[in-house]
């Protein structure tokens, strides 16, 4: 309740005497209201936006733990024309958009880890979409840093998936939390941060994102510049040579495992008492398949192995544009504990 509504309710109990009843509750907004508002005010890249350039300095942790320097640039025209290059390091990723999907150039044959995880940074519009079993829990609300905060749950049958919290004031996403569930690693990320907003063509932009892993900064993205661009320069949006075609579309029905093999737990790496999560690379095919599978993080051979042996039987739900199913590009976590 803000401080003004406070002040005129007491001012009617005190000299005109209303029923306690009469005063009005508080109504607390349901969490599709929330992700709705979120939507609205900061979704930058939608239809009807202005020709915009952005760019943003990374950080991201490498093996050692050390923060490893790298950019971010986007020009965009349209949900439908667009360009984005992402380089950390010796590794660069270009993609160029057009009406059915984008043009892929980059220096491995595969996606690290890290790529995922800036993805989902730099992609408000993923942390805000739910899958098709996924549901939505009751509001709660939290207090952080002097400031009152709509969190809510976006659970699968059996599990959280994650915590979306949204700023009461201006109704921005202000956190996702990704809790770890029994018998897993702690997951890559398990908070990422929004702030240091500011307007931009109606919208309420994040200057500064943070991914944390516990307390510790993993992975980071601060804005540098955003400026509008010249729309009559058709050679901004030239497909790069050597690239590879991946179909897409605004609404797409994410891949669904349905036929997920139990990795078994080899009796040597037991017996050492060896644990932790192994993270595949892969390609979900248009047929289900799995393909150009490669290990993103290690932990011990005997556990690498035995993920992979598994993992390479599962069959997929292809990931869809309608009703054309299209290849899509996954990380896959295996976890092994002693307990299992």
């Amino acid at each position: 309740m803000s401080s003004t509504n406070y002040t005129v309710l007491l001012f009617a109990c005190l000299f005109l005497a209303k029923p306690a009843w009469d005063v009005p509750q508080e109504v607390t907004p349901s969490p599709e209201t929330l992700i709705s508002r979120a939507r609205l005010h900061q979704e930058t890249w939608s239809e009807g936006a202005p020709p915009t350039s952005l760019r943003a300095e990374l950080q991201v942790s490498n093996d050692r733990g050390d923060l490893v320097h790298g950019d971010y640039t986007l020009a965009w025209l349209s949900t439908y024309q667009w360009k984005e290059a992402i380089r950390i390091g010796n590794y660069e990723r270009l993609r160029v958009r057009d009406a059915k999907g984008y043009w892929q150039k980059s220096t491995l044959s595969y996606q690290p880890e890290v790529i995922f995880q800036l993805d989902t940074l730099l992609h408000l519009k993923d942390a805000l979409k739910l899958e098709p079993k996924q549901t939505l829990a009751k509001v709660k609300i939290r207090e952080r840093g002097g400031a009152r905060q709509y969190c809510t749950d976006v659970k699968w049958r059996t599990n959280t998936d994650r915590i979306l919290c949204f700023d009461e004031v201006n109704g921005t996403l202000a956190s996702i939390e990704y809790p770890t569930g029994d018998q897993q690693s702690p997951r890559e990320i398990s908070r990422i941060e929004y702030g240091a907003f500011s307007p931009v063509a109606g919208k309420l932009v994040p200057y500064e994102i943070l991914a944390l892993r516990e307390r510790k900064v993993v992975a980071s993205v601060k804005i540098l510049e955003i400026s509008k661009i010249n729309a009559e320069d058709p050679a901004r949006f030239d497909v790069p040579a050597n690239s590879e075609f991946w179909a897409d579309c605004d609404e797409v029905r994410e891949a669904e495992v349905v036929d997920p093999v139990r990795p078994s737990y080899p009796a040597r790496a037991r017996a050492k008492h060896e644990h932790g999560r192994v993270i595949l690379y892969a390609v979900i095919e248009t047929d289900g398949s799995l393909s150009h599978m490669a290990l993103l993080q290690r932990v011990t051979p005997d556990l690498e192995t035995a993920a992979m042996e598994a993992v390479r039987q599962w069959q997929y739900k292809p990931a869809a544009c309608g009703q054309t199913p299209i290849r899509v590009q996954t990380s896959i976590a295996v976890d092994f504990w002693v307990g299992n």
